[in-house]
């Protein structure tokens, strides 16, 4: 049975349709949160760990990798538990009313919730300043509104699949 070249390529769209928005999604800086890290890891292994490709979810609009299948069933049955404070941004200049890019390597738990910070000092200081939550969960309606800070070069750098 011959198929018309129409149909080849008819067929051959559909399928880019099909297949082309898992691709865009796993290849797309811009929704790829955490810089690749598993934001299941800092509460389970206790540091930051990058996460696999293999093991992803999309969570309201972003892109989470996790280390492992284990991690990934841990964040689909309570998101909220293993998200990050201020939706990534830096927790200490969420309390000064700023908005900056949170790294994944500069992080603390505390009281079971998952802070990031935007420079290395950043944990310390929330260590020493209880109050700094307090303030930042009083700044962040208002810094979330802000326009977003450009880019920081560690965030052009997507951590790879392992």
């Amino acid at each position: 049975m011959r198929i018309p070249g129409f149909a080849l390529v008819f067929l051959g769209l559909v399928g880019v349709m099909l297949f082309a928005p898992g691709a865009i999604a796993q290849s797309s800086p811009e929704r790829l949160a955490l810089k690749g890290y598993d934001t299941v890891a800092y509460f389970t292994e206790q540091r930051a760990m990058p996460g696999n490709a293999q093991f992803q979810h999309e969570w309201d609009g972003a892109i989470y990798w996790f280390a492992s299948a284990k991690h990934l069933e841990l964040f689909k049955a309570d998101p909220d538990r293993y998200l990050p404070q201020y939706n990534n941004w830096c927790a200490a200049s969420v309390s000064r009313g700023e908005k900056v890019h949170g790294n994944p390597e500069w992080w603390l738990i505390t009281d079971r919730r998952l802070y990031l910070f935007g420079r290395p000092i950043g944990p310390g200081l929330m260590k020493s300043d209880p109050s700094m939550v307090n303030r930042a969960d009083d700044n962040y309606s208002k810094v979330a509104r802000l326009p977003a800070p450009p880019q920081p070069d560690y965030m052009r750098n997507t951590a790879k699949p392992q």
